[in-house]
């Protein structure tokens, strides 16, 4: 028997159970886009509004639509991602994860961890891996520990300032999908 997400969550968190009855969509629990461009919208999307982060993404597919299928043999300079409004970093990042993209791949389908696959790529940490594994790998139970949004969106829905770490034990095992319906309660435009 498949337990989906929201029957758990809902049976486990009463307030969490508001809130999926208020949001018309639910958590998807399949993959759907090319995973290297996923994790370059969660670089385009560090330390920015999801708003921000959006529109960045949108001018860099619209400038590069091959980035929805990106290739080590069509590299793309630091500098182009630069023009779009990327910080130094963030576009250095993006670039490297476009030259090392079948690198990446070959990895993971060797048997590597994500977080392994990507060591070594200056601008990928916790919290990258982290909302990359929810919004694009849809693994169901990660918690992107730190996320000010997911904090903001606790504290409203919650009414206290509640430790996330804490609170999210009774959404095991889909910690994602409770981020995921508590991320909509901000009213943002989301990321995945």
């Amino acid at each position: 028997m498949i337990v989906r997400a929201e029957s758990k969550l809902s049976k486990s968190d009463p307030i969490l159970a508001n809130i999926i009855e208020t949001v018309a969509e639910r958590w998807p629990t399949l993959p759907t886009e090319n995973p290297i461009w996923g994790l370059m919208r969660i670089v385009m999307a560090q330390q920015v509004s999801t708003v921000v982060a959006c529109r960045i993404a949108a001018r860099a597919l619209s400038a590069y639509p091959r980035l929805l299928s990106p290739s080590p043999s069509e590299p793309l300079d630091p500098s182009k991602f630069r023009a779009l409004g990327l910080s130094q970093r963030r576009a250095q990042c993006c670039a490297d994860l476009v030259s090392r993209s079948q690198e990446i791949l070959t990895k993971i389908e060797n048997g590597s961890t994500w977080e392994q696959a990507l060591n070594g790529i200056k601008g990928i940490g916790p919290w990258t891996i982290s909302v990359f594994k929810i919004m694009v790998l849809r693994d169901p139970d990660v918690l992107p520990v730190g996320d000010v949004g997911l904090e903001r969106a606790v504290r409203n829905a919650y009414g206290i300032a509640e430790d996330v770490v804490t609170l999210s034990e009774k959404w095991r095992p889909f910690r994602s999908a409770a981020c995921w319906y508590l991320w909509r309660t901000l009213g943002n435009q989301q990321l995945g």
